[in-house]
């Protein structure tokens, strides 16, 4: 039995709801406020699945040994998705309160017929039940076709999702290479993750390789995080001028230095091969990129509110220790099933 097998399920899913129902009662004294807190939460955990799927798709691709590395925690995570849309539900149903396009819709005629609640609803749901079914093709498939097509529409669909999830909170901003930043973003969040569930497991053949992985992804993320803004500041785009503003001022401005400082510091480490190859080193790095994502996903979402922010910094902190419970209770029971399915004959697609 694996360690994450061994977790008591039953008590991380109670204590998990426990939290979770506490962060949805902030509802009661700021509903905008506890909403955005929970989106932040939301917008981390979903980052596991849908990077894991991604990731799953490229190892069916692309050869080496980090595929043998990641495979299974990759697999298991998709059985998070589920959990995904239920977390989506307190902002299906308090739209009005998290996005200013429902309360005021745009004049523009595409903005007014793309962001109405029926039609942002239909996709949110479309795009995560999609994810689902890939997720379960995959699982059941070893076909290099279904990895190459459902790449593809992969970030084609992620794309969609963090324009409306994200970019839609301020309406008047738009950046064309937002949604590859959050997707970055999330495939960097996803890594991070998998590799301390792999190192926890012990079944790590080689940690440098995973090292070298994180580097890319840190600077992937880095380069589409720099790329934005050095086009609106070039470009001297106002909206985006003010919604870079709007994060780099006040206490936001010191949040930017730490989310610089908890991703690019891992990155300089992980260029020394002592330290990319200690499964040690690796794991306090990733812990730091973690502590990273989480104060970036807070960075990009509750900066627009102008009131009540402790009490969404209070729902994000329940949100997420809530969620991050029930989402190791899945995992603990999606191990078992993952390794059943190994077991069993599958279709041959790829060698």
């Amino acid at each position: 039995m694996s360690r994450i097998e061994a977790l008591p399920t039953r008590l991380l899913a109670l204590s998990g709801g426990i939290f979770c129902m506490a962060a949805l009662a902030l509802v009661l004294v700021a509903p905008a406020s506890a909403l955005l807190g929970w989106l932040a939460a939301l917008a981390f955990i979903s980052a596991l699945p849908l990077g894991a799927l991604g990731l799953v798709m490229m190892m069916r691709i692309i050869p080496g040994i980090w595929r043998h590395d990641l495979d299974h925690a990759a697999r298991s995570a998709l059985s998070l998705l589920p959990l995904v849309l239920i977390a989506w539900l307190p902002i299906l149903f308090g739209l009005s309160s998290v996005y200013e396009w429902v309360r005021q819709p745009p004049s523009e005629t595409f903005k007014a017929i793309y962001l109405t609640p029926l039609f942002f609803d239909l996709r949110t749901l479309f795009i995560l039940a999609a994810a689902y079914l890939l997720a379960q093709a995959l699982l059941r498939s070893r076909s290099m076709g279904i990895a190459i097509g459902g790449l593809i529409g992969f970030v084609l669909l992620q794309e969609i999702l963090a324009t409306d999830w994200l970019m839609s909170l301020d309406p008047h901003f738009h950046s064309s290479g937002f949604a590859l930043y959050v997707l970055a973003g999330q495939m960097l969040t996803a890594l991070a993750l998998l590799v301390l569930l792999s190192l926890w497991e012990g079944g790590v053949a080689k940690p440098g390789v995973l090292g070298a992985l994180v580097i890319t992804a840190i600077l992937f993320w880095a380069y589409l995080a720099f790329m934005q803004y050095f086009i609106i500041w070039s470009g001297n785009l106002v909206p985006g001028a003010l919604w870079f503003q709007r994060r780099g001022t006040g206490i936001w401005a010191s949040v930017e230095v730490s989310i610089a400082f908890l991703h690019l510091t891992p990155l300089f480490l992980l260029f020394f091969p002592p330290i990319r190859q200690s499964g040690r080193w690796l794991v306090g790095l990733a812990l730091m990129v973690l502590a990273g994502r989480l104060v970036e996903y807070a960075w990009l979402i509750l900066p627009q509110l102008t009131s009540y922010r402790g009490c969404a910094i209070m729902a994000y902190g329940l949100s997420l220790v809530g969620l991050a419970q029930v989402a190791l209770a899945i995992l603990s029971r999606a191990n078992k099933v993952v390794r059943r399915l190994a077991a069993t004959p599958t279709v041959e697609g790829s060698p």
